[in-house]
């Protein structure tokens, strides 16, 4: 029997005063096998894949085709599907299953067995969602997770695709990765590729990934050289983070909270818009101290909404603020990383301060404090926590912790299957610790979209986030707040 998804809330972005109803009905699942026969093997992850076990998400939306062609009555279904069995022959571990080694790391089991599909049918347009400028109520209907995908990371599949038409001829394209497979550059590449096969193209060996991940092996014996904040605290500075097994000092940091970090089902999102000359204005501002000769636009924004999210929490003033953004390793490698690597390819950079330091340092500082992060992440460093995880096992820190990610520079949503560019490109979910930042032709319709760009973060309340949004103004004229709203994904 189909699947069927209800919801209701009232939406300020969209018809005010008005109940909005969505309904989004799923077909059953099957399974999309490579359209040849492919490689069976164990497949190796790297330590770099073991430190990304979760689930990530994107929601593609496009508009129905304006031409009449023949190939207009093309049904989006069936091309991405028939396009996904051909690209899964170059990306066959996307199609197998996670299991864990004798020495209790995930590794892929590659037998052929399949990617998750759905297809499913939403009764409305596209247009009547509203503002689509960040992830709101109703994105997790254009997802497929499978039931138990909640209960270990064992039980999330490499991939997973839902489809969903809507009334007006559109449809969304809604994918859920488990990290360990892929990092967003590798999933912008397999977009690359399986896209041009929807197309029509015949061949795409310009495009093989380079699967072999055992150029991330940890050393023997392992050299762990630097001490891996990224990984670990120090338990014993005044305001350590809290054990998560830690129940009454973990409510102290509610907004990392178990019952918020766990889960997106209780995130306020607000999204912002910043100019480029209103970003130029803020980097002038930070080269004035003299503190550093360059600065990029990720490292100021960085800086400001880490300044500001803190703020906004009103974290007690010894309490450690944590910052981590992940960084890309391929090049920062000796030697690189082959081209088209399909593995992640990224490690996290950590700053750290108290929330007094960063209310009273200035901008300039705070960028300081994220260009030494990312200075850090060079090959000896990359090398080092690949042994770091192998001897400790250590996962990536989050309490009191803001991660910030930038889709600037990865064309993931340029991606073509034929119905032209997407309106929109989205992360389905947000937990309360993260930010993105991405061109606003990722967060808004490519036909109204600017040069632009976006940070869409969410918080525990929306107490916060209006605080956030203040905390962002008090600091730089350039922030255009555009809309906030409370997110309840079912």
């Amino acid at each position: 029997m189909p699947g069927s998804c209800t919801l209701e809330e009232k939406d300020d972005d969209f018809m005010r005063n008005r109940e909005f109803k969505l309904e989004v009905k799923r077909n059953d699942p099957i399974l999309v096998c490579p359209a040849e026969p492919t490689e069976k093997q164990v497949y190796f992850l790297s330590n770099l894949d073991q430190l990304l076990a979760l689930p990530v998400d994107n929601v593609f939306f496009f508009h129905s085709r304006k031409d009449k062609s023949k190939k207009a009555a093309d049904d989006p279904v069936a091309v991405i599907k028939e396009s996904l069995r051909k690209v899964l022959v170059l990306y066959y571990p996307l199609a197998g299953r996670l299991s864990l080694s004798e020495d209790l790391k995930l590794q892929v089991e590659c037998e052929g067995q399949g990617v998750v599909f759905v297809e499913a049918v939403a009764d409305c347009s596209i247009a009547e969602l509203g503002a689509l400028d960040k992830p709101v109520h109703f994105m997790a209907q254009f997802l497929y997770n499978p039931p138990n995908s909640t209960r270990s990371i064992l039980d999330v599949p490499p991939m997973c695709v839902q489809v969903t038409r809507f009334k007006c001829g559109g449809f969304s394209l809604g994918l859920v990765f488990n990290h360990c497979m892929v990092d967003l550059i590798a999933e912008s590449q397999l977009l690359s590729a399986w896209s041009e096969l929807a197309r029509g193209s015949l061949d795409v060996s310009h495009l093989t990934p380079h699967l072999d991940r055992t150029v991330l092996n940890p050393r023997s014996p392992p050299r762990i050289e630097f001490p891996h904040l990224e990984m670990s605290c120090d338990v014993d500075e005044e305001a350590a983070v809290s054990s998560p097994l830690d129940e009454e000092k973990e409510e102290e940091y509610h907004p990392n909270n178990s019952s918020s970090s766990s889960s997106s089902k209780n995130s306020f999102f607000g999204s912002f818009s910043l100019s480029p000359e209103k970003v130029e204005s803020l980097k002038r501002q930070t080269l004035n101290e003299g503190l550093f000769t360059k600065v990029t636009a990720f490292e100021v924004l960085a800086a400001l909404t880490w300044r500001a999210r803190t703020q906004a929490l009103d974290m007690p003033p010894t309490q450690v603020a944590r910052l981590l953004f992940p960084v890309n390793v391929r090049d920062k490698l000796d030697p690189p990383l082959p081209k088209r690597f399909m593995g992640n390819g990224i490690l996290f950079a950590h700053a750290a301060a108290t929330a007094t330091e960063l209310a009273t340092i200035s901008l300039a500082q705070t960028v300081k404090l994220v260009q030494d992060a990312k200075a850090m992440i060079t090959d000896r460093y990359v090398r080092s926590a690949i042994d770091f995880f192998e001897v400790t096992r250590a996962q990536m820190i989050g309490r009191a912790t803001l991660f910030v990610s930038s889709w600037v520079g990865i064309p993931i949503h340029l991606v073509d299957f034929g119905w032209g560019q997407p309106m929109c490109a989205l992360p389905g979910t947000m937990l309360p610790e993260d930010a993105i930042l991405a061109p606003s032709t990722c967060f808004s319709n490519l036909e109204a979209a600017d040069s632009s760009l976006k940070l869409c973060i969410a918080l525990h309340s929306q107490e916060a986030v209006d605080r956030f949004g203040h905390c962002m103004s008090s600091n730089s004229s350039s922030i255009v707040s555009t809309h906030n709203s409370w997110v309840t994904n079912d």
